[in-house]
C-alpha cells in the first residue's frame, strides 16, 4: 500500500542524478526536513567524508537515490555550516550554490531556475544581503525584469523588457527619490516617485491562511490514486496576481504527471481574491511561484 503526502517549502530545493566517488565515512538518516530519525522512518540519508579540514555531506532522497542537496561543516555533528553548499534539480542543474562561514552566508550567493536561467544573485556579509540582483523571464526565456538593489550605497535600480528583448520601463533610485522611464516607440515618458517602498502580493489572512487554504483543499492522495511510483515529486506552478487581487496564468512549471500539476493548478484558479502588490506606492501585477512537495511513500 502507498501512503502519500504533501508540503509547502517556503524555499525550494530539487534532486538531481549525481554521484560522487569519495569513500564515505559517516552516515546520517534524516526525515522530510533534515532531522535525525531512525533508519527506518527516514526519507533521505546524508553520507559524509572528510575533505580538506571540512566534513563534505551529500544528501540523498532514499527512494530513488537521487543527490539533491551537497553541504560541508566544520565537523561531523553538523552543528556549523562553512564552505560551499549546493542544491540541485532533478535534470542536475544547479539550483543555489554558495558558500558559508560559521553558519552564515557569505560572499557570492547564486540562484537558477530549471532551464538554467539565473534568477538570483546576492553577496553576502556575516550573512547579510549587501547587493542583489534579480532577474525574471518570459515564458520564453528571454529577459523579462532586472532589478539591482545596493543596500550600502541606498540605490535601487530596475529595467523591465517586452518578449522579443525590448526595453519597457527603467527605474533609478537614491533613497526614497526615483525616477520612472517609459519607452513607448520613440517616446520617452518620465515620471517621478517619491517612494521605492514594495508590497507583495498577499492572500487574505497571510501566508499561514494561503497553506491552510492549499493544505484544506489539495487532494494529496491523487498521485498515489494515477499510481505515481514511490518517490518526492517537488511541483511547481506559478501565476499572475492582478491588480484587483483576482489570480490568471496558473501554469505548472514541472511536469510529474500524475495529476499533480493539474490538482495544484485546480485548487491555485479557485483562490478568493488576493491583496494586489504594489511597486513604488502604485498597484501592480505580481507574479508568484508556489512550490508543493508530494511524497508518495510504501506503507
Amino acid at each position: 500500500m502507498k501512503k502519500v503526502s504533501f508540503l509547502l517549502p517556503i524555499a525550494l530545493f530539487a534532486l538531481a542524478n549525481i554521484c560522487t566517488s569519495q569513500p564515505y565515512k559517516y552516515v546520517y538518516y534524516l526525515d522530510k526536513d533534515l532531522a535525525s530519525t531512525t533508519k527506518s522512518t527516514a526519507v533521505i540519508i546524508g553520507k559524509g567524508f572528510k575533505e580538506n579540514g571540512l566534513v563534505q555531506v551529500d544528501y540523498f532522497d532514499i527512494e530513488d537515490n537521487l543527490l539533491f542537496m551537497t553541504a560541508h561543516f566544520t565537523d561531523s555533528s553538523l552543528g556549523s555550516m562553512m564552505g560551499l553548499f549546493t542544491e540541485f534539480y532533478k535534470n542536475n542543474k544547479v539550483a543555489t550554490r554558495g558558500d558559508y562561514l560559521t553558519g552564515k552566508k557569505t560572499g557570492l550567493w547564486q540562484q537558477w531556475d530549471s532551464l538554467g536561467h539565473q534568477t538570483d544573485s546576492t553577496i553576502y556579509q556575516q550573512g547579510f544581503a549587501i547587493q542583489r540582483a534579480k532577474f525574471i523571464y518570459h515564458n520564453n526565456g528571454v529577459l523579462r525584469d532586472y532589478a539591482f538593489k545596493d543596500s550600502l550605497q541606498d540605490t535601487f535600480t530596475g529595467f523591465s523588457y517586452n518578449d522579443k528583448n525590448q526595453l519597457v520601463t527603467e527605474v533609478f533610485f537614491k533613497g526614497q527619490s526615483g525616477i520612472l522611464k517609459k519607452y513607448e516607440g520613440t517616446l520617452i515618458k518620465t515620471d517621478s516617485l517619491n517612494t521605492r517602498e514594495e508590497k507583495e502580493a498577499s492572500f487574505a489572512g497571510g501566508t499561514e491562511a494561503w497553506i491552510r487554504f492549499l493544505q484544506k483543499n489539495l487532494n494529496a492522495n491523487i498521485p498515489v490514486e494515477n499510481r505515481a511510483p514511490v518517490g518526492i515529486y517537488k511541483v511547481i506552478v506559478k501565476f499572475i496576481v492582478a491588480i484587483d487581487g483576482k489570480v490568471s496564468e496558473v501554469i505548472p512549471e514541472t511536469h510529474y504527471g500524475y495529476g499533480m500539476e493539474n490538482e495544484v493548478v485546480r485548487i491555485i484558479k479557485r483562490a478568493p481574491a488576493w491583496e494586489p502588490a504594489t511597486q513604488y506606492g502604485r498597484k501592480v501585477n505580481a507574479y508568484r511561484r508556489q512550490p508543493i512537495t508530494f511524497i508518495v511513500e510504501q506503507h
